[in-house]
């Protein structure tokens, strides 16, 4: 056990992922429910882990500030991004630590990012809809030497499916279904 991650556990399921792959896809998804103006209250679905189902029983709410005609009362979409990307570096990079053997005292990750809302208004020809860029800072303390942290930092992202799936893109696919009233 290291940085409360258990290591064992850790290398039975990569032996097993590599065994058969198919223990390793793994399927995630939320709902979303308006509730009124910009907010909305998530929920979980069940989760696919391999072959297993997993409960996931967890909501939360998302707002815009009220300079975006929201009520300020939860985070807005852009945050839950970040806070994503963020939370899956942290991941990473606290189980590679776990992996090679560094115990960590403390770890914060920030992320930023800016965007124009020109682009999302429709009010400016050719504004860009998405982040320009976002940019990350890791501060840690623990017994890992500075090459050991820069390791750890470019794995964790490398092998971070949210970062990687900003940084290549995805297809998104939608469908509509409407309602009566």
């Amino acid at each position: 056990m290291r940085n409360n991650i258990s290591v064992s556990a850790l290398s039975e399921f990569v032996n097993e992922v590599k065994e058969k792959p198919e223990e390793g896809v793994s399927s995630f998804g939320v709902e979303l429910n308006w509730q009124s103006g910009t907010r909305f209250v998530v929920n979980t679905l069940p989760m696919e882990v391999g072959p297993h189902k997993v409960s996931r029983d967890f909501s939360w709410v998302i707002d815009e500030p009220r300079q975006l005609l929201g009520t300020n009362h939860a985070p807005n979409p852009s945050e839950y991004l970040l806070s994503a990307l963020g939370a899956c570096i942290s991941v990473g990079f606290t189980v590679g630590a776990s992996l090679m053997e560094i115990q960590l005292e403390s770890l914060k990750v920030s992320v930023k990012g800016q965007i124009d809302l020109a682009g999302f208004l429709g009010a400016r020809e050719g504004a860009p809809i998405a982040f320009e860029k976002i940019e990350y800072e890791i501060e840690v303390i623990g017994d890992g030497t500075p090459e050991q942290f820069e390791i750890l930092r470019e794995k964790a992202v490398s092998h971070s499916p949210n970062a990687m799936t900003i940084q290549n893109g995805v297809d998104i696919q939608g469908s509509l279904k409407i309602g009566e009233s």
